[in-house]
């Protein structure tokens, strides 16, 4: 799943826009971006980070990314795939 302060809106379309197969969920009050230190308390909101943590609850892949650039999503989705790959290997 992903987290962001953005609304659930702006998540559909989001989504949508990049072809996403997983949910995304919205941390409205920065709760998840505390945890994750990536919340500014002078601009009162999440720096944008993309963060991919594995099914052992460990930290992936981690970029951080300017306000006014767009991620590209297609590090982590193949650091994500990665781990599929990884975890199917482990489960059979």
């Amino acid at each position: 799943m992903g987290i962001s302060a953005d609304s659930r809106w702006s998540h559909k379309a989001f989504s949508e826009q990049q072809g996403l197969d997983f949910p995304l969920l919205s941390d409205w009050f920065g709760e998840v971006g505390k945890l994750f230190d990536v919340w500014s308390v002078e601009n009162q909101r999440e720096q944008r980070t993309v963060f991919v943590i594995d099914t052992n609850g460990k930290i992936a892949y981690v970029r951080g990314y300017p306000d006014n650039e767009v991620p590209d999503l297609r590090p982590a989705i193949q650091a994500i795939q990665e781990l599929r790959k990884r975890d199917e290997r482990i489960a059979s």
